[in-house]
């Protein structure tokens, strides 16, 4: 077995979890690293693997937000990876059947144009510490979202949100 250390923790929480404050990351960190080293063979600097992507993809947000977050958080790893590396995440079949049950389950996130998907994405990345444009480029393209009278520049929930569902956008909302 290959071997991880709480470092790793971070960095994939970091990565795959929706946009949260550090201060959330922090505390999700803390939990599953008392979890891992609840095992008699498991370091801070030594964990197993096998327990560590079991308590990787346990974690609280994905259990507690439900299908519809993890769905979203793939939706747009799928769109970051095409638009600027080029390379799909998915095949366009599993692309196309994650979208159409995104928009069947009434996420707003697969009904977002190309320039709103974009400026969630760079909002979401500059949270997690990771900016993909300029201040100016950013400031640019709010402004054409708000001109256009985007809702995701204006922060109004989405129908799930109001409905008390937890979406990716709640998330991002919730991390301003």
């Amino acid at each position: 077995h290959k071997v991880a250390n709480k470092d790793d923790i971070k960095e994939v929480l970091h990565s795959i979890l929706p946009p949260v404050t550090p201060a959330e990351l922090a505390k999700e960190e803390e939990a599953i690293l008392k979890s891992l080293l609840s095992h008699e063979k498991n370091t801070a600097d030594a964990i197993d693997e096998d327990d560590f992507v079991k308590s990787i993809v346990q974690n609280s947000y994905w259990r507690d937000a439900g299908d519809i977050v993890v769905k979203e958080l793939m939706y747009f790893d799928s769109l970051h990876s095409y638009y600027k590396t080029g390379k799909p995440l998915l095949d366009n079949a599993n692309y196309d059947e994650l979208h159409e049950n995104l928009t069947w389950e009434g996420s707003s996130v697969a009904t977002m144009s190309a320039q709103e998907a974009q400026f969630v994405s760079t909002v979401a990345a500059s949270k997690r510490g990771e900016p993909q444009m300029d201040d100016d480029e950013y400031k640019a393209l709010k402004a054409d979202l708000k001109q256009k009278g985007s809702w995701v520049v204006n922060r109004e929930e989405d129908a799930l949100e109001k409905m008390g569902l937890n979406t990716f956008m709640g998330y991002l909302h919730r991390a301003l």
